[in-house]
This record gives structure tokens, C-alpha cells and sequence, in this order.
């Protein structure tokens, strides 16, 4: 069986520690954790290697529940999780965030692996792109 990958590379004007921070703390991920047409219902986070989450993403009259399981995690630098939705067969994906510091603000390099299909691997691609075009106008 095949698998997919997407790479998206993004430059938030922005502190290194900020950005992070924006991945880790619930109050501030749910002003910009989900693609723009949705709006984050909840969050909960066990943030520690081996913590859980899960994310309630609400529109279109539907809720969509992604879950995940911390992988790694280096403080300011790179954030391993797996990724899935939540119900039968769904399985879990991996997403790996980098954070470099570039110029005046940072580099988020996130890259999406372990996807089943090329129209998954299209959809997730259109999702993240979005989600992090809200990551960026927090600091803006």
C-alpha cells in the first residue's frame, strides 16, 4: 500500500517561542487550530510525550474529531504527533513541526506523513495550508 506526504513551509512574523507556544497552549490554539471555514469547539491536551489530544472542529452542520498521541518534543524546536479522526478505520497519520528562526519572525515546516491516498494527502494539504494562514494572522 502506497503512502503519502505533503511538506508546507511557512514564515509567521513572529518569536520562535511564540509560535511554539501557539502549538502548545490550548487558549491560543483554539483562536487558529482548525482551516478557516471551521471553528475549534474543544481542546484538550496532555502535552508531554505520550500525552494525548483531541480537537472538536465545528462547520458545515458537521464536527470533526481529530486525535493524536505526542511523539517528540523539543521546547521552541520540533513537535512530533500522530494524527487521526476520530471513528472506525480512520488510523493514524504522522505530522512532524519544525520551528526555525528566519529573519524577523519563524519558519514553521511541517510536514504530513503515513497519508492512505493522493486525495487525502490533497485534502489535509488544503487544511493545513489554511490552518496556518490563521496561525499567522495572530501575529499580525
Amino acid at each position: 500500500m502506497a503512502e503519502y506526504k505533503l511538506q508546507i513551509s511557512k514564515f509567521i512574523k513572529a518569536s520562535r517561542s511564540k509560535v511554539f507556544e501557539a502549538w502548545i497552549k490550548p487558549e491560543i490554539m483554539k483562536k487558529w487550530g482548525c482551516p478557516k471555514e471551521l471553528k475549534i469547539g474543544e481542546i484538550q491536551m496532555d502535552f508531554k510525550v505520550g500525552g494525548k489530544f483531541r480537537t472538536s472542529m465545528l462547520g458545515n452542520g458537521e464536527v470533526y474529531i481529530a486525535t493524536g498521541t505526542y511523539q517528540e518534543i523539543i521546547m521552541n524546536e520540533k513537535l512530533v504527533f500522530t494524527h487521526g479522526w476520530e471513528g472506525p478505520d480512520q488510523g493514524n497519520t504522522l505530522v512532524t513541526v519544525v520551528f526555525k528562526d528566519k529573519g524577523e519572525g519563524t519558519e514553521v515546516l511541517l510536514t504530513h506523513e503515513k497519508l492512505s491516498s493522493e486525495s487525502s494527502m490533497e485534502g489535509h494539504k488544503e487544511g493545513w495550508v489554511s490552518t496556518l494562514e490563521n496561525l499567522e494572522l495572530q501575529f499580525s
